[in-house]
């Protein structure tokens, strides 16, 4: 027997080691995968993602940004003078190139020869008029009728040059002249109009240029253009000549705005979420509760119907034996007494002649008529 407990023992105690063993074991990896550990991973990975796509989204964000924000910065219309009775004139479309509240410097440039006539002309008159998209005779008639969103007129003339410089410089550069590389043309840039700027409205924003060359004297021309150039000030001169910081940091304020506007939702998410988790929790618990009362008001009438009937059979058993010790100890009375009537029976018998003097006298013995009487009650009540 100490043996076998021995073996149970050892058989007890050895897989409940095995088992702590393992649990010591499997205790952090149990709080690595628990379910707020896994809640906490996720919550990560989201936000390192949204993270990583917002960066796109930003830089994306920034490059529209700048590309409606910016203007064109240059301008470039060519005008194809027209020549006949009056002065060259020319009209060129502007088309959406120009937008409102921004300033523009506006330059004409000609590239004509330096011929006798062009150098005997001296000074002669740029007229230049902005239209509207409602001017449209200045485009057909070359006459304006409608009143013009912008004009300027400013002066232009040839560089002079003395007739030792003008040989010099045509000997200097005889080579060139002979392979074609240049050419006996000078190219004049004159400033039209400083820092003009348009109000809002598209009936405000010029459509159409008109531009006209007074002089006295006939004039030849190679070619003439209308120049625009955006005069930035602000945010605008920033971004147009820090463009790479400007980039980093609007890129970077529009990154840090969305990512706190996605944290707040998701905390905002988190506890109504939470919320909603607590309120299954206590409606779970509340039954739990109800479950318990219900089941602790049905087991304890069962244990005392269980506990009344076992009393019951404790009290019948205990009856059973009293009743049998009982007539145990009433035979054995019956048997005692029946042994002590015959042994004065003997002893009467023995003694007759003294019951013969006696019967004479009246007097008798009074030891068997009381041992009968006894016997007759014992042997009623066993009947009973």
């Amino acid at each position: 027997m100490d043996s076998d407990n021995s073996s149970d023992e050892g058989v007890q105690t050895g897989p409940s080691f095995a088992a702590k063993a393992t649990d010591t074991l499997l205790e952090p990896l149990r709080v690595l995968v628990s379910r707020n550990a896994l809640t906490a991973y996720l919550s990560t990975f989201m936000f390192f993602a949204t993270a990583i796509c917002m960066i796109f989204v930003s830089a994306l964000a920034y490059g529209v940004f700048y590309y409606n924000f910016i203007p064109r910065v240059g301008l470039e219309r060519i005008v194809h003078l027209q020549f006949g009775d009056g002065h060259p004139w020319g009209i060129a479309a502007l088309e959406s190139g120009l937008i409102s509240s921004q300033a523009y410097d506006v330059h004409v440039e000609l590239e004509l020869p330096r011929t006798p006539s062009n150098l005997a002309t001296g000074n002669f008159m740029l007229d230049l008029t902005l239209l509207s998209q409602s001017s449209t005779s200045a485009r057909t008639v070359g006459e304006i009728t409608a009143p013009p969103i912008s004009h300027s007129r400013r002066p232009a003339i040839l560089t002079y040059a003395s007739p030792l410089v003008d040989i010099s410089s045509k000997v200097s550069f005889m080579p060139l002249y002979v392979l074609g590389w240049k050419r006996e043309a000078e190219r004049l840039a004159v400033p039209m109009m400083e820092r003009v700027e348009f109000s809002r409205g598209t009936h405000n924003v010029p459509d159409t240029l008109r531009l006209e060359i007074q002089s006295e004297e006939k004039m030849q021309f190679y070619s003439a253009k209308v120049k625009f150039t955006a005069s930035f000030t602000g945010l605008r001169w920033i971004m147009y000549h820090w463009r790479i910081p400007s980039f980093f940091v609007f890129s970077f304020m529009f990154w840090s705005v969305s990512m706190l506007s996605f944290s707040l939702c998701w905390i905002l998410l988190a506890c109504l979420s939470n919320k909603d988790v607590k309120t299954e929790e206590e409606e779970e618990e509340e039954e739990g509760g109800v479950k318990e009362e219900e089941d602790s008001g049905t087991e304890p009438t069962i244990k005392e119907e269980q506990s009344e009937k076992l009393g019951l059979l404790d009290i019948e058993s205990t009856a059973e034996t009293s009743d049998r010790e009982s007539e145990t100890d009433s035979d054995d009375g019956v048997n005692h007494l029946y042994d002590v009537g015959r042994k004065r029976r003997i002893t009467t018998a023995e003694s007759g002649p003294l019951e013969a003097a006696g019967s004479g006298t009246g007097t008798e013995s009074a030891g068997p008529s009381g041992v009968q009487r006894r016997q007759s009650r014992l042997f009623k009540e066993e009947d009973s």
